[in-house]
């Protein structure tokens, strides 16, 4: 034996939430989709306020704002990036992590300071949440990671049209014979789960199926 292994592909499939989130790893068990890994990642240093367009900076200045925020930035950058990496290398080497799926931000970009915010309710309510969704996205792009985003609530029908089955099919799988053992399956579970099967598909050969031949 020369001591290699081949690596089968892993997508991570992220819900990301305020100063954390959950990460699904999917990948490929008897060509069919498998949960293989399950995490819970922080994405932020303790103390650092979570929500602060939608909370602390809408008290202060704009200067301090921008402070502030940029301050919260870094972090959720650096905690990110190395929450990844470390999912990444705790796969190795039985898995490559291939690709991250997560879920498509309500806009494009987040100014860079405060005033616009401030000015917009929607952007106010969406900022927070987007601030995590882009850093984690830049983070798996260092990483050299296909990104693919994809809308809220549509996930096991993106699954469906790349398998050729139905979204029934794909929810049927999620909550019975592709449901994983293990801690509450809970529907954010069951999404994620389907967006990682629908970007895995395009990363696999051959094609994966949801039922045994």
């Amino acid at each position: 034996m020369n001591g290699t292994m081949t690596r089968t592909p892993c997508v991570l499939s992220v819900a990301e939430h305020a100063g954390w989130a959950h990460v699904i790893g999917v990948g490929v068990r008897e060509n069919r989709p498998a949960v293989i890994a399950r995490r819970r990642i922080t994405t932020i240093d303790p103390g650092v306020p979570t929500q602060p367009y939608h909370h602390e900076a809408t008290a202060m200045t704009d200067a301090d704002a921008n402070a502030l925020i940029e301050r919260v930035r870094r972090s959720v950058a650096t905690r990110s990036s190395s929450a990844l990496e470390s999912v990444v290398t705790d796969l190795a080497p039985a898995h490559a992590v291939v690709a991250v799926a997560i879920r498509k931000p309500p806009f494009e970009g987040l100014p860079d300071t405060y005033a616009p915010i401030r000015e917009s309710y929607r952007l106010m309510c969406a900022a927070d949440g987007m601030m995590y969704q882009l850093a984690i996205c830049r983070a798996a792009r260092l990483l050299e990671l296909d990104v693919q985003m994809y809308p809220r609530g549509e996930e096991a029908s993106w699954a469906a049209t790349t398998l050729g089955v139905t979204p029934g099919d794909i929810r049927k799988f999620l909550n019975e014979t592709g449901r994983p053992p293990g801690p509450p399956w809970t529907e954010e579970h069951k999404r994620a789960y389907a967006a990682g099967i629908a970007v895995l598909t395009a990363h696999c050969n051959p094609a994966i199926k949801l039922f045994a031949c």
